[in-house]
């Protein structure tokens, strides 16, 4: 019986050590998050919310700790030798998989004009600014500011595989320079299903 006190004894001091370490290294929630959080979750304000994530899930989990002190050390060993290993040995950074324009994607020479005139919205309810590109326009304006006096701009079509496997279809202007291809605009950007081959 001795033994069992002692156990649940260092339990207790386990836990409330773990609980001042939790409350020392835990931010308060800003306002603004909660109000964020709140919409997007309602139920959060709901009673059963609150009595299930601020009383019963704390209260099992002070339980466990309790009798099961021995594997939360072990835990929060592994955790704090995890965190400090990450901080000497940064993981090797992985090759990025970019989205680049070929040669092989260019379909058409444009000029600013005829961009800028196929580019323009018609919207009759005035929802969209009539300029080239509507709303992007400063994107547009943005893109041209690289251009140089022996530049062009291509249109271009290119199909994409990004990392997680999903395909996409990406269109939009390129500038093509005489050393090769530059700057980008995307304007279209389509997931394209299994049997969809263009």
């Amino acid at each position: 019986m001795t033994y069992l006190i002692w156990y649940l004894a260092i339990g207790a001091t386990v836990l409330l050590a773990m609980l001042i370490s939790d409350r020392l290294s835990t931010k308060p929630e800003q306002d603004f998050t909660r109000e964020i959080m709140d919409a997007m979750h309602p139920e959060r304000k709901t009673w059963h919310y609150r009595l299930l994530h601020k009383v019963v899930i704390p209260l099992l989990a002070g339980i466990l700790v309790l009798v099961a002190w021995p594997l939360a050390i072990y835990m929060k060993g592994k955790e704090m030798m995890s965190a400090g290993k990450a901080d000497l040995e940064p993981e090797p950074v992985k090759k990025e998989n970019k989205f680049s324009v070929t040669d092989a994607n260019l379909l058409r020479k444009l000029s600013v004009e005829e961009i800028e005139q196929q580019e323009r919205v018609d919207d009759p309810m005035g929802g969209v600014p009539d300029i080239p590109f509507g709303h992007l326009n400063a994107t547009w304006t943005r893109f041209k500011s690289h251009l140089e006096p022996q530049d062009a701009i291509w249109m271009f079509s290119a199909h994409w595989s990004a990392d997680w496997g999903r395909r996409e279809l990406r269109e939009g202007y390129v500038i093509v320079r005489a050393n090769g291809i530059g700057p980008r605009l995307v304007t279209t950007l389509r997931v394209l299903e299994e049997n969809d081959k263009g």
